[in-house]
C-alpha cells in the first residue's frame, strides 16, 4: 500500500477531515491533498507528526510494501461500495452506526460481537439482491 493511501485511510478511521488532519500535523489542507495524491512526500518533521499522530512508525508509512490492515467494518463499506456504488457505502456506514447502538452499553464478548456482525453483513447483501430480484418496476407509458 503506497504512502498516500495509507495516510487517507488512516485519517478516515480517526474521522479526520482533511482541515483537521492538516492542523493537527501543522500544515495546510492543500499539502493534505498533495500527499494523499502523492504528488509530494511530507519532510521527515511533518512524517514524525503523522507517525505520531496514528501511532505508527515512520518505516511502515515510507514501505510500500505493508499495508494498513483493514478492520471488518472497513471491508463491509467497501464490498457496498464495489456492489452498489456510493449509495450502498453510505448504507452501510449507516448499518455500522445502528448496530453499534445496539451495542451501545452492553457487554458482549468480541466473538459474538463478531458473529453478529458477519450476520448483519449476509442480511444486508441479501436483502439489496432481493430488492433487485424483486423490486417494483415502473411502468413506461
Amino acid at each position: 500500500m503506497r504512502f498516500g493511501e495509507k495516510v487517507r485511510l488512516l485519517r478516515k478511521r480517526y474521522e479526520l477531515s482533511q482541515e483537521e488532519f492538516g492542523i493537527r500535523i501543522g500544515v495546510k489542507v492543500r499539502s493534505v491533498s498533495y500527499y494523499e495524491n502523492e504528488d509530494r512526500i511530507p519532510d521527515d518533521i511533518v512524517l514524525d507528526k503523522i507517525a505520531d499522530l496514528f501511532n505508527v512508525t515512520v518505516a511502515f508509512l515510507k514501505d510500500d510494501s505493508l499495508d494498513v490492515e483493514t478492520t471488518k467494518e472497513e471491508q463491509f463499506i467497501q464490498d457496498a461500495k464495489a456492489k452498489y456504488g456510493s449509495k450502498g457505502a453510505r448504507e452501510a456506514k449507516q448499518t455500522i452506526e445502528r448496530v453499534r447502538g445496539l451495542m451501545a452499553g452492553g457487554e458482549v464478548d468480541e466473538g459474538s460481537r463478531d458473529a453478529f456482525f458477519a450476520v448483519m453483513q449476509e442480511i444486508y447483501f441479501d436483502s439489496k439482491e432481493r430488492a433487485k430480484k424483486y423490486g417494483v418496476k415502473k411502468e413506461v407509458e
